[in-house]
């Protein structure tokens, strides 16, 4: 104070001594002023310094006087004339700059003083924000979501303080202009927004069991969170419409309704763009996700959702959350025939991709004898009646007269029908839920063709994902497990099956340009079939080698007359026939009988083949040798028709009719037979049965293979060189 008296004295004599130097003007020099032109301009010089001079001395006044108010301003907590006692010394010294006095000390011991007082201030508006805003956030780790939102409290104080420009001023409304003057609020206002979305917002959006509650408590009114009884796992669009609408009007009457003098930036408008944008893609993904309806029937009472997101936005605008913003939840909820459609998609190859990955061991029976191909009815399934009521007469005796002449020409049944087999039951759900899924698909077709359209292509999609998932996920197994390969063979090809007529059956119920014969299948059929004809074959190689290894224990059946080279051989022949009953038994009731015949019949037919080309190659089989090999061959023509018990039904007296169903399986059976009886045959009857090429054993065996058989079953004498000689001719 001192100072400042001190001077204000010198500057009140300069101010006389200049009034005293113009009076002289006037008064003496003017009178001189022809003979004292140069003493006039010295003393005009003089005086434009002198005014300069005390120009820069108001304004370092003025600087000082604002100084010591913003101290007082301080220590009484008025923020709001702090800020404007700053802000008017910077505009001061800034004049002062743009004069050509930037190089005066004082000047740049102002200008520190001044960074210093706006420090001090924003230091000091930041505990004031930290005492106003206050924040009780549980640090336990071991909490969990719900816990720790119930433990969460923020605090806005309602205490007011009497302020030189604003009388009666809630101390938030001081506080808040005067950040605005220092430029710190928007800062603080995002860290505040960041704050609300992490441990507000947030876990409201994922939590239905907490809602928000306004306490008021002495000086301020405080959050809180109370757990309610619910057993929903996931919010509901309007619950959580007006949680969020309690917490923004909690904020709005304490902080964000406070006008700061910008009508084109409110806090509410301010708060809105730090925290809008990932609020709404979190109500989204948290909870309009989940509401999206999974049928059809859910979809339409959707409108109350919509109903509900358009009062939600429109209570925002009021608060001036959204003003002039395009909603994104509204772009949302208006756009749910895509999301219905897309999450309707996915939860059909999510549950399709479920099953593929589930066991295939559980089977079920299907192709009833009795019973067509279970193609559905595609009116039953849709619950249509057929619109021609005055033909339905006429339809039911052409439909009767139809089948009767269809079960009538078993030729006809045949591409119809689907052969008894057993596929696996996760496959069995899988062509159902197709079934349903374009069901549903024809039930939106006039609503929602869109949906529709994308429906159809995701059942498309769903048999694309097992031709790719299944012989990957499964791949093991189907090396390792006969069963588990005949019943993925039977799944394939009764999802081709069903393929063959699935496009036709909902051709007519589908949008164009799917009517417009783009509703098909057909091109997914020949993978399908070559899926599971390749996992076959791939199984049966398995096998043959696996018999082509036991024969190899058989040392090419070399003297099998010796008791340890017999009791090889036979060991070897029965672990082929005991490998080719186990695999009877896994696939007896799986395959479809023909497919079953087959397959074991080329298993037999490689066996036999295998032993038929050892013994042809024998260079010397003794009578006791052939005596044995004899006995071992009969164990296979004895025990071999065995495996074709569902084709022969144990109806072993009738051996011709055995006989004649073996051979159609097992191609090398006659050949098999043929040699048992040159094994047991005298010269005479092997040249019987040659009969000049034209016998039985002419049509199965070569000439070079009969004559190797014969030198190595008989000794050299005239009669083996006559038998020789006959086949040599021939």
């Amino acid at each position: 104070m001192n100072t400042t008296l001190d001077l204000t004295t010198r500057v009140n004599t300069l101010v006389t001594e200049v009034d005293n130097l113009n009076n002289k003007i006037q008064n003496e020099v003017q009178a001189q002023l022809s003979t004292s032109t140069s003493e006039f301009q010295d003393l005009q010089t003089q005086l434009r310094r002198t005014n300069t001079v005390l120009a820069v001395l108001g304004s370092l006044y003025e600087i000082q006087q604002a100084l010591d108010s913003h101290h007082n301003d301080m220590d009484n907590q008025q923020f709001i004339s702090a800020a404007a006692r700053l802000t008017q010394i910077q505009q001061i010294m800034e004049e002062l700059q743009e004069g050509g006095y930037c190089e005066l000390k004082i000047l740049t011991a102002l200008g520190i003083e001044l960074r210093v007082r706006k420090e001090n201030l924003i230091h000091t508006l930041g505990e004031a924000w930290a005492k106003a805003v206050v924040w009780n956030i549980p640090r336990a780790k071991d909490l969990n979501d719900e816990d720790r939102l119930l433990k969460t409290e923020l605090r806005l104080t309602t205490v007011t303080a009497e302020d030189a420009t604003l009388p009666g001023t809630p101390r938030m409304t001081t506080l808040v202009r005067a950040m605005k003057d220092m430029n710190v609020l928007q800062e603080k206002l995002k860290v505040f927004a960041r704050r609300c979305l992490e441990y507000i917002f947030l876990p409201l959006v994922v939590l239905p069991n907490v809602s928000p509650k306004v306490v008021t408590m002495m000086q301020s009114e405080a959050l809180h969170f109370d757990k309610q009884s619910s057993s929903k796992e996931t919010v509901v669009p309007t619950d959580l419409y007006f949680k969020i609408n309690t917490v923004l009007e909690y904020f709005n009457k304490h902080l964000l309704g406070i006008d700061v003098g910008t009508p084109d930036s409110s806090l509410m408008t301010m708060f809105s763009d730090y925290l809008w944008e990932d609020l709404s893609q979190a109500i989204i993904k948290g909870c309009l996700v989940h509401s999206i309806p999974r049928t059809s029937q859910e979809l339409e009472k959707y409108m109350e959702v919509i109903t509900a997101t358009e009062e939600f936005v429109t209570s925002l605008e009021n608060l001036g959350f959204l003003h002039g913003k395009e909603s994104a939840l509204m772009r949302y909820v208006k756009e749910i025939n895509v999301h219905f459609a897309n999450k309707k998609c996915q939860d059909i190859l999510a549950f399709a991709r479920d099953l593929m990955t589930s066991e295939m061991l559980d089977t079920v029976q299907v192709g009833a004898s009795d019973d067509m191909a279970p193609l559905p009815n595609i009116r039953e399934l849709l619950g249509q009646q057929t619109s021609k009521k005055p033909k339905v007469k006429q339809e039911e005796s052409t439909t009767a007269a139809f089948e009767a002449t269809f079960d009538s020409m078993p030729e006809l049944q045949c591409p119809f029908r689907l052969p008894v087999c057993r596929i696996s039951v996760t496959v069995d759900k899988l062509v159902k839920l197709a079934y349903a899924t374009l069901c549903e698909a024809s039930e939106v077709t006039t609503s929602n063709p869109g949906c529709a359209v994308q429906m159809f292509y995701a059942v498309r999609d769903m048999f694309e994902l097992f031709m790719e998932v299944v012989p990957c996920y499964h791949e093991e197994n189907l090396k390792k497990l006969p069963h588990l390969t005949a019943v993925h063979y039977n799944n394939c090809f009764y999802i081709a099956h069903h393929l063959l007529t699935l496009g036709h059956q909902f051709l007519e119920h589908l949008p164009k340009p799917l009517a417009n014969s783009f509703a098909t299948f057909v091109d997914q059929i020949p993978v399908l079939r070559e899926l599971g004809t390749e996992c076959l074959l791939q199984q049966m190689r398995i096998q043959r080698d696996q018999v082509l290894e036991y024969l190899v224990g058989a040392h090419n059946f070399t003297n099998v007359a010796e008791d340890y080279n017999r009791g090889n051989a036979e060991k070897a022949v029965k672990k082929v026939l005991h490998q080719l009953t186990h695999l009877s038994k896994v696939w007896q009731d799986v395959l479809p009988t023909n497919i079953y015949c087959k397959a074991l019949g080329s298993l037999l037919n490689s066996a036999i083949q295998d032993i038929i080309g050892k013994v042809t190659a024998l260079e010397d089989i003794s009578a006791d040798d052939a005596a044995q090999l004899h006995s071992l061959c009969g164990i296979v023509k004895e025990r071999a028709p065995l495996l074709f018990h569902p084709v022969v039904k144990e109806d072993t007296k009738n051996k011709k009719a055995v006989e004649a169903e073996v051979q159609l399986y097992v191609p090398q059976w006659v050949k098999f037979s043929e040699l048992m009886t040159m094994l047991d045959a005298s010269l005479q009857d092997i040249a019987d049965r040659w009969a000049d090429g034209k016998g039985p054993l002419g049509h199965e065996f070569t000439a070079m293979e009969v004559r190797g058989l014969v030198r190595a079953l008989f000794q050299n004498t005239d009669r083996r060189a006559a038998v020789l000689a006959k086949i040599k001719q021939q």
